[in-house]
């Protein structure tokens, strides 16, 4: 890979497109030097005041990371696929000042400090990666205390703040507002509503309410800025009926949990420019398939009926986010009722 690649994926926040700039050594080295650890639902990775002594990179599942224990920050954030954490205490060699556990099943690469000298000698990319990632959280940090502290309008670019980022931001704000996504032609492509920090109401591309919010996560070239206005009312007239019904679950770990699962999804059927076409006369979804997307099933089957498309088609005259679509379409020719042509 040359110079320049790599250090675009050097760059990325994402650990496994890093890897992809390694050289097949590097990769065996990486394997060797560290270990993967399981984690049950609720299952704690560390306690405040537990010794800093490994790293760790989430393979699959979600960390649900509580407040600081000196009260230098009292939010509770999650992290997901590819996300580092425990970076800062091992190389301080301080304690760690958190709890940290698994909110749902987990895998985890561990890095233990023991094993850095050879990591340095072997991989010595990946402790630069581990610095990129470390200043570029320290930056985030600095300018949205700077504009949250000068009460200034949260905004910026998309590429800057991660998605997670930003809506964890507003809701630790506990504010009421406006955000608005605008693509790079600074046309409004999302906006989405709080009310005293909770998520109340949206819209992105052709989709409403919760399923607006969980596509936004959904999109892995996403660009363009954001801006958060404070305001009682909704800014945008067409979301103010786009309602967040989800109660029962936090928006943001649904919308993490959607998009893990979507990447693997996608990438296992990989329908790329083929059109769907039915096979079978009728739909029947019963026995295995999913209850809850049986609404959608019969939505996707109806597109499909009248004239056959790419599955990026039949999405955008659905009423669901990508994630569902794939698993109907998937379900779909698992059972023969369509054919990619």
């Amino acid at each position: 890979m040359t110079p320049a690649l790599q250090e675009a994926a050097m760059q990325n926040c994402d650990f496994f497109a890093f890897c992809t700039s390694l050289k097949r050594p590097e990769l065996r080295a990486i394997g060797e030097l560290s270990w993967v650890r399981h984690m049950g639902k609720g299952e704690v990775l560390y306690y405040p005041g537990d010794p800093g002594n490994a790293l760790y990179i989430v393979n699959r599942g979600l960390l649900e990371v509580g407040p600081e224990k000196n009260g230098q920050s009292n939010h509770t954030f999650y992290l997901s696929r590819g996300d580092v954490i425990g970076d800062i205490e091992v190389f301080s060699e301080s304690p760690r000042t958190r709890l940290v556990r698994a909110h749902e099943e987990a895998s985890l690469q561990c890095f233990p400090s023991a094993n850095f000298p050879q990591l340095v000698r072997v991989v010595p990319s990946f402790f630069r990666y581990l610095c990129e990632q470390m200043a570029g959280r320290l930056l985030k940090a600095r300018e949205l205390a700077v504009e949250q502290h000068n009460a200034m309008e949260l905004s910026g670019r998309i590429s800057t703040f991660d998605l997670t980022t930003i809506h964890q931001t507003v809701i630790n704000s506990r504010q009421t507002g406006e955000l608005s996504i605008k693509d790079e032609s600074s046309e409004t492509i999302g906006a989405f509503y709080f009310e005293a920090g909770r998520l109340s109401a949206g819209q992105f591309q052709h989709l409403t309410g919760d399923e607006a919010f969980w596509q936004l996560f959904l999109i892995e070239t996403l660009s363009g800025t954001f801006s958060f206005s404070a305001t009682e009312q909704p800014l945008t007239n067409w979301i103010q009926s786009a309602r967040i019904t989800e109660v029962s679950s936090d928006p943001l770990i649904v919308a993490l949990q959607y998009r893990d699962e979507f990447y693997a999804l996608k990438s296992e059927m990989d329908p790329g420019p083929a059109k769907l076409t039915p096979r079978a006369a009728a739909l029947h979804w019963n026995g295995g398939a999913p209850e809850h997307l049986a609404s959608l099933a019969k939505q996707v089957w109806g597109v499909v009926s009248r004239k056959p498309g790419t599955i990026n088609e039949v999405y955008r005259q659905c009423s669901a986010c990508e994630f569902k679509v794939y698993q109907v379409v998937h379900e779909l020719l698992r059972t023969e009722q369509i054919a990619l042509a």
